[in-house]
């Protein structure tokens, strides 16, 4: 089996890789300066020469504060992109595997979504997650989408390194404020690219699979209560104050509900959710060691 990896520097892509190569299957990473989504002609021209059999795409514009101020540029990767991807993997008969977001959602559901709830985006990032699904829909037949609530990592930008980062003692303090109105499951990025190796794997023994699927650790939580558990893991690490965790006391009518049910996935491909706690545990660790290494 030959599996191609879109966005494999990134947070997920990495820990993708990883995998894959533990396992022995193979594949190819191209960088972004080898393989941009923006770059229609180029993405064509590499998957027709290397006409992989998945196609796994971790790559996309994931950044929901500066969407609203650039929404050309988001719906250029997340719809443009992933429309043209679909187009050359079912040309070259290879199956997609994409990478999607809660954000097709608004948030308002007391309960954790599932694949049967009717996505109704509210911002730029959201719809234009939404709009890519819809081409891959459209274009592509052998298509896993997989939705993922909160990603977290050891490096990069997420809820876990912006809070982290906040705890070091620079001299210049960067209080990250924090909600308890805001809920979802964090979810690392190890335990997303232990989900894809399994669909892939599953894809490459010809299971007939194919569909939109939710994907999101055990047990929901609330932004704050999320950053109360990595303070207590950073503790270990550094003298933090209790106080380097500000809470957004502002008022809010209703909680933005990022939580996903995974039980179809769990049914379709025997995947299992796990809990997330545990993971923060060696999310903590990995940062602060990272960062050792560094200095």
């Amino acid at each position: 089996m030959e599996v191609l990896v879109i966005g494999g520097s990134g947070q997920i892509g990495q820990e993708l890789c990883r995998l894959l190569k533990s396992h022995q299957i193979h594949f190819q990473a191209p960088d972004r300066a080898q393989l941009d989504l923006e770059d229609h002609r180029t993405v064509v021209k590499l998957i027709e020469k290397w006409k992989p059999d998945v196609v796994v795409n971790t790559a996309g514009y994931r950044a929901a504060g500066n969407a609203q101020k650039e929404p050309s540029r988001c719906f250029s990767f997340n719809r443009d992109g992933v429309s043209n991807l679909a187009d050359t993997c079912n040309k070259v008969g290879a199956a997609l595997v994409q990478i999607s977001s809660w954000r097709v959602f608004d948030g308002t559901k007391k309960e954790p979504y599932t694949e049967k709830d009717t996505p109704n985006p509210e911002s730029v990032l959201g719809n234009s997650f939404w709009q890519g699904e819809q081409q891959i829909h459209q274009r592509c037949p052998r298509h896993v989408i997989l939705r993922l609530s909160w990603i977290i990592s050891h490096w990069g930008r997420n809820r876990a390194t912006r809070l982290l980062d906040s705890f070091q003692d620079n001299g210049s303090p960067l209080p990250v404020f924090t909600s308890s109105h805001q809920r979802g499951c964090p979810t690392t990025a190890e335990d997303v690219a232990r989900v894809l190796l399994a669909i892939t794997q599953q894809i490459g023994c010809n299971s007939n699979c194919w569909g939109t699927y939710h994907y999101s650790a055990a047990e929901p939580t609330d932004e704050y209560t999320l950053a109360e558990v990595i303070l207590a893991e950073a503790s270990q690490y550094l003298d933090i104050s209790k106080d380097a965790l500000p809470e957004d006391n502002t008022e809010r009518e209703t909680v933005v509900n990022a939580c996903l049910d995974s039980r179809s996935l769990r049914h379709t491909f025997g995947i299992m959710s796990r809990p997330w706690r545990s993971a923060v545990t060696r999310l903590v660790r990995n940062y602060f060691e990272q960062h050792k290494s560094s200095n």
